[in-house]
């Protein structure tokens, strides 16, 4: 497949080819020339894929180092292929970051502002969600259906003992309070299409300066302030780091980062608070390790910090 597919972009063959990832979808690291691609296929519909390259294209302009992908030999810019839509990118100059310092938090903070900056600059849309989503209902696992924060609650509360019940109702009253007020305000906030998953894994740094961002598929239409703390909540929290600064200081170092490319409006900074609270009680991983506390008995202190965040 992969042979056929890199004829519709060079004449010369590839040397060489690894596969990646082959669940779900596609993506090989192929070698022409002495030049590296990534080759990726994807099951989107060639509308999506056309939206995907005038987005990237877009922020290209604004001067962010989105990968571009090839065109073909024939001039177009993706290959259908057994079920699949491909795309080429030629893999981008610099190096992965595994372990962040704040310098790196602080730098992909201010470019995930400048990606929101440029995109409330346009009317460009993708026409569907994202992963961070809210309140698309979870009737279907669609982006813009799809809420993983309520599921994650969801999944707590089928997961907690009787003998918890007391703390359980407290972090559903605290849980449900939250999300009415960002239900009444989510309209009114900012929105604009976003790559999506703007972090390590889908970034190359020169000298600790963003120098490639890549991996388009599952971007989308996002309330901007959504996908910034969650990001900030990851980086902080999850991620592996290396320095002295604690979690609370890494969270801020990104949220002043990115406005100082987007400050937040007045609505945006009143909902913060709120929304830093259900993502950081709600993260799946933090529930995944809850629940395995509480199976292992120590449930009462993981419901207890659940608690602490969400008040």
């Amino acid at each position: 497949m992969i042979q056929n597919v890199m004829r519709n972009y060079f004449k010369e063959p590839i040397t060489g080819h690894k596969i990646l990832r082959d669940k779900e979808r596609l993506v090989a690291e192929v070698e022409v020339d002495g030049k590296t691609f990534y080759l990726k296929g994807e099951k989107q519909s060639a509308a999506f894929v056309e939206k995907m390259i005038g987005f990237i294209d877009m922020m290209r302009n604004a001067k962010l180092p989105f990968s571009m992908s090839k065109l073909t030999l024939d001039g177009k810019p993706y290959v259908e292929h057994d079920g699949l839509i491909f795309i080429l990118e030629e893999k981008g100059k610099g190096k992965p970051i595994e372990t962040l310092r704040l310098r790196n938090i602080q730098e992909i903070g201010a470019m995930l502002g400048k990606q929101h900056a440029a995109s409330m600059r346009s009317a460009f849309s993708f026409g569907r969600g994202t992963s961070w989503g809210m309140f698309g209902g979870n009737e279907t696992e669609e982006l813009g259906d799809y809420d993983e924060n309520e599921l994650c609650y969801w999944d707590l509360v089928s997961a907690v003992e009787d003998k918890y019940e007391k703390e359980m109702s407290l972090i559903q009253e605290l849980y449900k309070k939250r999300r009415a007020v960002l239900q009444a305000e989510w309209a009114a906030l900012p929105k604009g299409a976003v790559q999506g998953d703007l972090l390590p894994y889908n970034l190359l740094f020169q000298q600790d300066r963003i120098s490639a961002i890549f991996d388009f598929d599952i971007a989308g239409d996002e309330v901007l302030v959504n996908e910034c703390v969650g990001n900030a909540i990851f980086l902080a929290w999850h991620h592996e780091f290396e320095g002295l600064e604690s979690p609370k200081e890494r969270y801020d170092a990104y949220m002043d980062a990115y406005c100082s490319e987007r400050p937040f409006s007045d609505c945006e900074k009143e909902m913060i608070p709120h929304l830093f609270a259900i993502i950081r009680a709600f993260r799946y991983d933090r529930i995944e390790e809850g629940i395995e506390k509480m199976k292992s008995g120590k449930g009462k202190s993981f419901l207890n910090e659940s608690i602490m965040l969400l008040s």
